[in-house]
């Protein structure tokens, strides 16, 4: 189906108790709130936001894949982020990135997928299309049931930013160093931004715009390396914020968050979460590789049979799901059943 032809709506719904914050927010903000004596300003800040900025999906805050809902401040989880196109509503835009980030108690570590824009998957009542359409065809709720499709495993929680956003809180952090190892690379955002951007080959701090330049282009090389870079500006974004010297600077940040933010988690939720992620030392990084595929003359990313299958494999491992039964105790439940493979 061409872009042309999609019908944007939405599924999602306010929910009067709101439960939120919003891709890079969601591991910024659990670190920004245990924080010393600075953590009941940021509480009470924190708080005012999440007002502004909660929804759930209509499937309430379980996954139909869980026999109960998840304990985020016991068991393992998974949360979905996605980021919007600036140009485009939150609710009914494409999504431009989209990441799966699985947690793990018992070792306190973290593995993160991204999933490529483009890739060839099964849309629930839409057929085969680009995974990036989902969201634009029914919001966070058709994202998620196509997600769990794909790599059949439950998405407890999600995050959406738009990427106004994105840029705000990266400025207001003084930047973020990355890592840029191709010429290509600077030359492409040289090219995009008419000069604006003039990064050089090497480490270099980025500011929000540089930054958001640098995870979103894809010209240089592929959606693939593409989504590499996603990854590292998350994981550099994290870094900043476990630093002391961003302290000063949270205030502004979270000030900032409300109106571009979406996510599922409550507030008590959020907090419960910092003891958890100040221990993550290491994220590990996972990316789905395929082919291109072009039926009609249509671009499309099929995925690699191979590839999706291990991933799925390493983030139902880590989510604890293999051989386990529902447990009254409160510990991570079993899926009720295996999703059909839906990569073609």
């Amino acid at each position: 189906m061409n872009e042309d032809q999609m019908e944007p709506r939405s599924r999602y719904k306010p929910k009067k108790k709101r439960r939120g914050l919003r891709i890079t927010l969601l591991l910024l903000l659990f670190m920004i709130i245990g924080i010393g004596g600075y953590a009941g300003y940021l509480y009470y800040k924190v708080s005012s936001v999440s007002d502004q900025s909660l929804m759930e999906p209509n499937r309430g805050n379980q996954s139909d894949l869980r026999n109960s809902a998840v304990d985020i401040g016991k068991d393992h989880f998974s949360v979905l982020l996605l980021g919007v196109d600036d140009e485009e509503n939150t609710s009914n835009g494409r999504s431009d990135s989209m990441m799966v980030a699985t947690f793990n108690q018992d070792d306190k570590s973290m593995k993160l997928l991204s999933i490529p824009r483009d890739s060839y998957v099964e849309i629930p009542g839409r057929g085969m299309d680009k995974i990036t359409h989902a969201h634009a065809y029914g919001g966070i709720d058709l994202t998620i049931d196509t997600v769990e499709g794909l790599l059949g495993i439950p998405i407890d929680e999600v995050v959406r930013v738009n990427f106004d956003a994105f840029k705000t809180v990266i400025d207001e952090l003084g930047g973020i160093d990355v890592t840029i190892d191709s010429q290509l690379v600077a030359d492409q955002l040289y090219k995009e931004s008419k000069g604006k951007i003039d990064l050089e080959v090497g480490e270099q701090t980025l500011n929000g715009k540089e930054a958001l330049a640098f995870a979103r282009t894809r010209k240089a090389d592929s959606d693939l390396k593409r989504g590499q870079r996603q990854m590292e500006v998350i994981t550099a974004a994290m870094d900043k914020v476990s630093s002391l010297s961003s302290i000063p600077k949270y205030g502004d940040v979270v000030d900032r968050i409300g109106e571009n933010l979406t996510m599922s988690f409550t507030f008590n939720e959020a907090i419960s979460m910092y003891p958890f992620i100040s221990k993550i030392d290491t994220v590990e990084k996972l990316q789905l590789t395929g082919t291109d595929f072009q039926p009609a003359g249509t671009y499309y990313f099929k995925l690699d049979d191979q590839s999706l299958a291990t991933a799925k494999t390493e983030l139902k491992s880590h989510l604890n799901l293999e051989d386990q039964n529902n447990d009254p105790n409160g510990n991570m439940n079993a899926l009720d059943g295996e999703q059909d493979e839906t990569t073609p």
